[in-house]
């Protein structure tokens, strides 16, 4: 019986083992296909960090401010990861790649998995082969950027939470869902709206507010903050103030909401560095400021030009929205007032990527059509024309929080990212369930 029940274990993974290990040579290939790869702009920053701390230096000087200092623009997460990937390879610019390409095969594995609990194996199956061939999570590949650590996390943490929820409550299973938040939070600052999902997602006692319902949830939160708490530590003793992830949120959020910004009719609100904005460029060559001072004067004044003008705000969430799903280019402005067009930060996205995600997209609203038309608290495993669990809500809140807390400032494809693995099960849903409808017989029941 043993060994019956081990073959059929090993027969129910073949084809996703074929999907994910299909998924990791189409990775390594795109990355052979671009041997002239140099790290540019933000990969260019995660390079540099990642050598420093693979020689034993750390973290390097802030290259923002004219006198140096210490830095915490970026979250910790993906340079230490690619800085191990260095101190094990001898520094090697190809295993970071390749480093990255694994963390892609394994983020379609995710996948399949959190499709495969809710909706099935077909929809598992579907979903993952979609994430191994779609174009925008294969190009992610040939990059140095930190979005390939922090899907693996985001998903992880979804995993978790449907592992909670089948155990009937497990500690340890919020736990590590709120790990898994806090180690995306160290690699991105996105994850604090996954971390309201997720604490959302194992908040399941009844009625909400007696003790013994909020044990999961305060679990989630504090493994979250305890895997950050370091970083928050080494922050206050370099700041000498409390930051609890990075100083990047004033040169975020400034490099939108300013003068020239606003008064540039042609990018509609596209972001340029603060350093080239005129009523900025001085604090960053004041004598004595640090990284935390600069980005809390960039924050106030940000925020309280967005306050003064509400209509722009709008304006730029929607242009930004339509950018990051690759409809109008033209989300960075460079020095002299043109649309940067470099890879990965500008307009000059491949055709293939916004091929792929066009179908994905057409696909989903299918996905979306087969939810609204499913049977309430239907709970069937498979996928049928009118049987379609809709699946919890805490999942379908992660893209709706990253895009909501994303778009007023950030119009970058590469910001959609997180949002890609749920718009993907959204189209396994609307493919599985278009072609049942397809095949269904005449006259059968719908």
């Amino acid at each position: 019986m043993g060994e019956l029940l081990a073959a059929s274990r090993s027969r129910s993974w073949f084809w996703p083992g074929v999907i994910v290990l299909a998924a990791l040579a189409l990775r390594i290939a795109v990355i052979a296909a671009d041997s002239g790869y140099r790290p540019q702009n933000d990969a260019f920053e995660y390079d540099y960090y990642a050598h420093s701390i693979a020689a034993g230096h750390g973290y390097p000087r802030s290259g923002y401010l004219l006198q140096g200092g210490p830095t915490a623009i970026r979250g910790p997460g993906y340079p230490y990861f690619l800085g191990a990937v260095y101190a094990l390879s001898g520094d090697s610019l190809a295993a970071g790649r390749a480093a990255d390409a694994a963390l892609g095969a394994l983020a379609v594995a995710l996948i399949y998995l959190i499709a495969k609990r809710i909706w099935g194996r077909r929809v598992g199956l579907v979903a993952a082969a979609m994430a191994a061939v779609f174009p925008p999570l294969v190009l992610l590949s040939r990059e140095l950027w930190s979005e390939s650590l922090f899907l693996v996390l985001e998903l992880a943490a979804v995993l978790c939470v449907l592992n909670f929820r089948r155990s009937g409550g497990s500690a340890s299973w919020a736990a590590a869902a709120g790990a898994m938040c806090g180690l995306a939070a160290l690699t991105r600052n996105t994850a604090v709206p996954l971390l309201l999902a997720i604490t959302i997602g194992v908040w399941t006692v009844r009625p909400w507010l007696r003790p013994r319902a909020l044990v999961a949830p305060l679990v989630a939160l504090a493994s979250a903050a305890i895997v950050v708490a370091p970083w928050t530590v080494r922050n206050a003793v370099d700041f000498h103030r409390f930051i609890p992830l990075t100083t990047s949120a004033g040169i975020t959020v400034s490099g939108v909401y300013n003068e020239t910004s606003y008064r540039d009719s042609k990018s509609h609100g596209a972001w340029r560095d603060p350093q080239i904005v005129p009523e900025f460029t001085p604090l960053f060559v004041t004598p004595g400021i640090d990284e935390a001072t600069v980005d809390a004067t960039l924050r106030r004044k940000a925020l309280d030009f967005a306050r003064r003008h509400p209509s722009y705000v709008a304006e730029t969430t929607g242009w930004n929205l339509i950018r990051m799903f690759e409809i109008a280019g033209g989300s960075v402005v460079g020095k002299r007032g043109q649309f940067v067009t470099e890879r990965g930060i500008g307009s000059a996205t491949p055709a293939s990527e916004r091929a792929g995600l066009g179908i994905a997209a057409l696909l989903a609203l299918g996905g979306i059509a087969a939810l609204i038309r499913t049977r309430p608290r239907l709970r069937a495993r498979s996928v049928g024309p009118s049987c379609i669990p809709r699946g919890p809500l805490f999942l379908w809140l992660i893209p709706i929080l990253v895009l909501v807390s994303t778009a007023p400032i950030n119009g970058l494809p590469r910001d959609r990212l997180p949002v890609d693995p749920f718009l993907l099960i959204l189209a396994a849903i609307g493919l599985t369930w278009l072609w049942s409808a397809r095949n269904r017989p005449r006259g059968s029941a719908a």
